[in-house]
């Protein structure tokens, strides 16, 4: 009977034994689904982390438009917000602002110039590969689209600090007209008129003598005439 009772105590035994290693069980197989969830879910947030990132564009740029100008241009970068600066040391020479966004590998940029005492605004459209981005761009004035055209730009400097802008060389003022000495003028255009030279001629009564003096009438001046002689 004892031994009976034994045998039954000891199936119970390990009856609960095994029940309780199949919970251990399927808490370790539920704590390991976890874990994978887990590692999987840090995964997708990790990728989808890599994929927001905007691409860095924070170079210093060459950038030449199909219509022949060669511009420089140093981009800064917050996220995916673009600034910074731009020149053209050309034979008119102009500094300007750039500013836009970069979407995945899209790039939009907008480079206000100052040219002489006109701000010109050119738009630029495109897509980065590596380190070129590429597109077109459009030139506005107040009335609309002046100039468009296809553009590349080529990365040249990732340190956009040593960036300088273009030396515009202010125009000289026209010069003072030369003021002029009316005295002086008026002396200078002064012409002397020559002294009127007497156009009677010298009488020698040495060459008339003997007819001045043949007759008594000869000698009476032209002026008085015969009636002095009445």
């Amino acid at each position: 009977m004892l031994t009976k009772f034994l045998y039954m105590g000891l199936l119970l035994l390990l009856i609960i034994g095994a029940g309780v290693c199949e919970d251990q069980a399927a808490v370790a197989e539920n704590a390991t689904a976890s874990m994978d969830n887990v590692t999987e879910g840090m995964n997708v947030t990790s990728n989808m982390t890599a994929e927001a990132a905007p691409l860095s564009l924070q170079y210093i740029w060459s950038l030449s438009l199909s219509s022949g100008e060669q511009i420089t241009m140093a981009l800064n970068q917050s996220g995916s917000e673009l600034f910074g600066s731009a020149k053209y040391e050309g034979a008119e020479p102009w500094n300007g602002v750039v500013v836009g966004t970069v979407n995945n590998n899209s790039v939009s940029l907008v480079l206000t110039a100052l040219k002489g005492k006109s701000l010109v605004p050119i738009v630029l459209k495109g897509s980065c590969s590596e380190d070129t981005i590429t597109g077109a761009y459009s030139v506005y004035s107040p009335t609309g689209v002046v100039e468009s055209g296809k553009f590349t730009a080529m990365w040249i400097n990732p340190d956009t600090s040593v960036y300088t802008p273009a030396v515009i060389t202010e125009a000289a003022p026209p010069a003072p007209a030369a003021q002029t000495n009316v005295t002086e003028a008026a002396e200078t255009t002064k012409t002397t008129q020559p002294a009127q030279l007497s156009t009677r001629k010298f009488f020698d009564v040495t060459e008339k003598k003997e007819e001045i003096f043949s007759s008594p009438a000869s000698i009476i001046p032209p002026a008085m005439g015969m009636s002095a002689l009445s």
